[in-house]
């Protein structure tokens, strides 16, 4: 009898190691397993609870890094909880509930980061910029479903671009603009946000469709409100003469 209830002592024991260890389990073990564009300066905390001190993204530093994850959700497939990042070239926070693949969706997303490749690695910037686009970018999304892909299953919330404009040789203030989204299923695959400019040298009243994976697809009417935005109006348009309210229809796509 001694012997088995030693035995259920040892047991009993290395059970309870195994929950405290999973349970505290420091985030700092786990470094290794980062993508390689991904780095950590300091990682503390448990795996469930940490921080990552110093993150950067393809050797831009992006500021400091801390989340929250559910550990009885782990168990069921999921990674839930939140996660927030503070810095200088980037400003987030989201709730999540994903599956590991990253298929599930967003939650209360507030995002700001600056349009500019000097300070946060940004997607290929148009042909012809030359890299030399810059504005201020926000979102505040209320939800954001995620496809395989990934890719935009559902998106509710408004998108902003503040104080756009092309700097160098040939610098211009190119306005602010918002997109709305209000959560409604694809058509054809595809979602619809709203675009209305916020002020500047450019009236515009369009569409952004965005198509799986990972296409968009910018169409409207544009009006210059100035004579010399009306001839960059005319210059983007081909010169092709304004309907009878004077607008003009513009379209681009491309990738993101």
């Amino acid at each position: 009898m001694r012997r088995r209830s030693l035995v259920l002592t040892v047991i009993a024991g290395l059970a309870v190691f195994l929950v405290v260890l999973a349970l505290y389990m420091p985030a700092s073990w786990f470094a290794s397993l980062l993508p390689a564009q991904v780095r950590c300066k300091e990682l503390g905390g448990s795996i469930w609870q940490g921080e990552c001190l110093g993150l950067a993204l393809q050797g831009s530093n992006l500021g400091d890094a801390t989340w929250n994850l559910a550990p009885l959700r782990a168990l069921t497939g999921r990674l839930a909880g939140d996660v927030d990042v503070r810095g200088t070239a980037l400003n987030a926070r989201a709730d999540f509930d994903t599956s590991f693949s990253g298929v599930g969706e967003l939650r209360n997303v507030d995002l700001q980061f600056q349009l500019d490749p000097t300070l946060l690695p940004l997607p290929q910037q148009p042909a012809g910029s030359q890299g030399n686009l810059r504005g201020s970018v926000s979102a505040r999304l209320k939800r954001l479903e995620i496809a395989a892909g990934p890719a935009p299953r559902t998106l509710d919330g408004v998108i902003e671009l503040h104080d756009f404009q092309q700097v160098g040789a040939q610098a211009a203030a190119l306005g602010s603009y918002q997109v709305s989204f209000d959560g409604s299923p694809p058509k054809d695959g595809a979602l619809v946000g709203k675009l209305r400019d916020l002020g500047g040298p450019f009236m515009v009243d369009g569409t952004l469709t965005l198509s799986a994976p990972n296409g968009y697809l910018v169409q409207g009417y544009i009006t210059g409100r100035t004579a010399d935005a009306e001839r960059i109006v005319r210059d983007i348009t081909l010169g092709v003469p304004p309907d009878a309210a004077g607008r003009s229809t513009f379209s681009f796509e491309g990738t993101y």
